[in-house]
C-alpha cells in the first residue's frame, strides 16, 4: 500500500478515536446546533432546498451548504421525523476528518512527510477541532473547505519556487476552486478572506505574487462560481434581496460593528484561549511560533505565517468573538508545531528563550488543571454530586498531563505524539461521555421533552411554551410548537386547544395562573435546571388542558 494512503488511513483512525466519545450521546446543544438541525429538518419536511427557515422565521444568516449536507445524512438515517441529532452531526465529523487530511496535504507540500504527519495528527487532537466535529453546524466542514483551498495554494506556491514557470497542476486548481466555492456555500466570504489575506501577506514578505498566475485561475475561479452561484441565484429569485440584506447587513456587518448576541470580546481574546483550544499540543505553541518567525524567510514558514497571522488579527480586531472563529488558522499552527517537533527529531538546536518555554509550560499546566477541575465542578454543580468515577477521571487527567509535560521537558520526542494522544483521549472521553453526559441540570430540553411525552403528549398534539423557548426544545418536540410571549398567552393557548399542553417557566407562572383561572387544566410535570444559554436557573411546569367533552 502506498505510504501516503497508509498515512491517510492512520490519520482517519486517529481522528475517529477523538471524535467518537459523546458523538452519539450528547443531547442537542443550544443554540446554534439546534437551530441548524431544526432548519434542516424543516427543509426535509417542506421539500424546499433553497430557503432556510426556523419555524416561521427566515434564517438569513448563512448560505445553504451545511443544510444540504445535514439533510442528506438525516434523510438516510430516519428522515425528518426520526433522525437523531447525531445524524445531523455527521457532516461536521466528516469535515473534521477532511480538514485533518488536507492539513497533511498542505504540510507535505510545505515540509517533509514526518512534519506533515505530525502537524495533521496534532490538529486531529486539538480541542477546538474535536469540539466542532461534535456539533451540527458550519465550522468543521468550512475548515475542511478552507484547508483544501490552502493546500492547493501551498502546493502551487512551492512548485513555482522549485520549478519557476512550470504549468499549474489540475489538482491544485481543483483544490483551490472547490475549497473556495464550498466555503462560500457554507459560510460566505470567510474562505475568500483567509486565502486572499494569505496571498497578499506573502507578497511583502518576499513570496511574490506572480506564482498565483500559475495556479490555473481560468479553472479554479469558474469552478468556485459554479459551486455557489446556482443557489445564490435561486435564493435571490425566491426571497428577492431579503436574504442578502439580512445576511450581509443584519449578520456579517453587525458583527463587525458590535458584539452580536452578547458575544463580545477584547483584543487578545483568541490569544488568551489558544492554549486551551489547541490543547494538548499547545504546550509547544510558543516555541513553534518562535522558530517559525526566526525562519520567516524559509518558504514553509513564510506561507504558514501568511496563512495564520492576518486572519487571526482580523478576528482579534472584530468586536464579535466566539472561540471557533479562528479555526481556519489552526492547521497552520498545528503544522508549525509539527515542524518544531520534526526539527527536534533531527537534533536541530532550539533557540527559544528559556523564559518563553517556561512561561508556555506554566500556562499550559494551568489549563490542564482547569480541565481536571471542570470534571469535578460540573458533577457537583450540575449533576448528582461528585462520584468516585469523577475523582478518578480528574486524577487521570492530571497524571496524563504530568507525564506529557515530563516528555516535553525531558525532550523524549519519540513519545510526544503518543503522550499527547493518551492525554487527549482521557480528556475527550471523560469530558463528552462522563462530565457533560452526567450534568443533568444542563440537559433541560432533553428532560423536558421526555417529561411531556411521559405525560401523554404525542407529535401532532397542540403544545406551547412560555419563557423557556430554546431551539433544542423545538427540535426535541415539534416544529409547530407555539412559542408564546408570556404566561397569559400560554393560558389562552390551552383555552383554545382542549387536550393541549403548555410549558411555563417560573417567571411567567403568575400571569399564567391568572389567565388559567377557571380553566380545566392540571399540572402534569415539573423540573428545574440551568439554562446555560442565558446563564439562569429555571423552574418549569407542564400543564395539560382537559380534552373537549372529557377528562384531562
Amino acid at each position: 500500500m502506498p505510504s501516503r494512503l497508509t498515512g491517510a488511513l492512520l490519520l482517519l483512525v486517529y481522528a475517529l478515536v477523538f471524535l467518537t466519545p459523546g458523538f452519539f450521546t450528547l443531547p442537542p446543544l443550544d443554540r446554534d446546533e439546534s437551530r441548524f438541525a431544526q432548519a434542516t429538518r424543516q427543509m426535509l419536511q417542506t421539500g424546499d432546498p433553497v430557503e432556510i427557515r426556523f419555524q416561521d422565521t427566515a434564517r438569513n444568516k448563512k448560505p445553504v451548504g451545511i443544510y444540504w449536507m445535514q439533510a442528506a445524512t438525516a434523510s438516510a438515517l430516519g428522515g425528518a421525523e426520526a433522525a437523531p441529532i447525531w445524524a445531523y452531526r455527521i457532516p461536521s465529523a466528516i469535515g473534521a476528518i477532511l480538514a485533518i487530511l488536507f492539513t497533511y496535504m498542505a504540510g507535505a507540500a510545505l515540509l517533509d512527510r514526518r512534519a506533515a504527519a505530525l502537524g495533521a495528527a496534532i490538529f486531529a487532537l486539538s480541542m477546538l477541532l474535536v469540539a466542532e466535529g461534535h456539533i451540527a453546524k458550519t465550522d468543521a466542514m468550512m475548515c475542511a473547505a478552507i484547508t483544501a483551498m490552502m493546500a492547493g495554494l501551498a502546493r502551487a506556491y512551492m512548485r513555482q519556487l522549485a520549478e519557476p514557470g512550470a504549468p499549474g497542476r489540475l489538482l491544485d486548481a481543483l483544490l483551490i476552486g472547490g475549497g473556495l466555492g464550498l466555503s462560500a456555500l457554507i459560510k460566505g466570504p470567510v474562505g475568500l478572506m483567509v486565502g486572499g489575506l494569505a496571498v497578499l501577506a506573502l507578497w511583502p514578505m518576499g513570496g511574490g505574487i506572480g506564482w498565483l498566475r500559475r495556479t490555473r485561475p481560468a479553472i479554479w475561479a469558474p469552478l468556485a462560481l459554479l459551486v455557489v452561484l446556482p443557489w445564490a441565484i435561486a435564493i435571490t429569485i425566491e426571497t428577492g434581496w431579503s436574504f442578502w440584506y439580512d445576511a450581509v447587513v443584519g449578520d456579517m456587518l453587525s458583527k463587525a460593528v458590535a458584539g452580536q448576541e452578547r458575544h463580545g470580546g477584547f483584543p487578545g481574546y483568541y490569544l488568551l484561549l489558544v492554549t486551551l483550544t489547541l490543547f494538548p499540543a499547545s504546550i509547544l505553541l510558543l516555541p513553534a511560533a518562535w522558530r517559525a518567525v526566526q525562519m520567516r524567510t524559509a518558504p514553509w514558514a513564510m506561507f504558514l505565517i501568511a496563512w495564520a497571522v492576518p486572519t487571526w488579527l482580523v478576528f482579534e480586531i472584530l468586536p464579535t468573538k466566539l472561540p471557533h472563529y479562528v479555526l481556519p488558522t489552526y492547521p497552520a499552527l498545528a503544522l508549525a508545531i509539527g515542524a518544531y517537533v520534526a526539527a527536534r527529531f533531527a537534533r536541530e538546536p532550539d533557540a527559544t528563550p528559556r523564559a518563553a518555554r517556561i512561561g508556555n509550560l506554566l500556562w499550559w499546566g494551568l489549563m490542564a488543571v482547569a480541565l481536571a477541575a471542570l470534571m469535578l465542578a460540573a458533577p457537583h454543580l450540575y449533576g448528582g454530586g461528585i462520584a468516585f468515577a469523577d475523582i478518578a477521571l480528574a486524577l487521570a487527567v492530571l497524571a496524563a498531563a504530568a507525564v506529557f509535560a515530563t516528555i516535553v521537558v525531558s525532550q523524549t520526542w519519540r513519545l510526544f505524539l503518543p503522550g499527547a494522544a493518551v492525554l487527549a483521549a482521557i480528556v475527550y472521553g471523560g469530558l463528552f461521555e462522563v462530565t457533560l453526559g452526567g450534568a443533568e441540570d444542563l440537559n433541560v430540553s432533553r428532560r423536558l421533552a421526555a417529561a411531556v411525552r411521559t405525560a401523554g403528549w404525542t407529535p401532532g398534539t397542540p403544545i406551547a411554551a412560555a419563557g423557556y423557548q430554546e431551539p433544542s426544545l423545538v427540535f426535541l418536540t415539534a416544529t409547530d410548537i407555539d412559542l408564546v410571549g408570556d404566561g397569559a398567552e400560554a393560558a389562552a393557548f390551552l383555552a383554545a386547544h382542549p387536550g393541549g399542553y403548555a410549558i411555563v417557566e417560573g417567571r411567567h407562572r403568575e400571569t399564567f395562573d391568572k389567565g388559567a383561572a377557571g380553566l380545566a387544566i392540571e399540572q402534569v410535570a415539573s423540573l428545574s435546571g440551568l439554562n446555560y444559554s442565558r446563564g439562569q436557573r429555571v423552574e418549569i411546569a407542564v400543564f395539560r388542558a382537559q380534552a373537549a367533552g372529557g377528562a384531562p
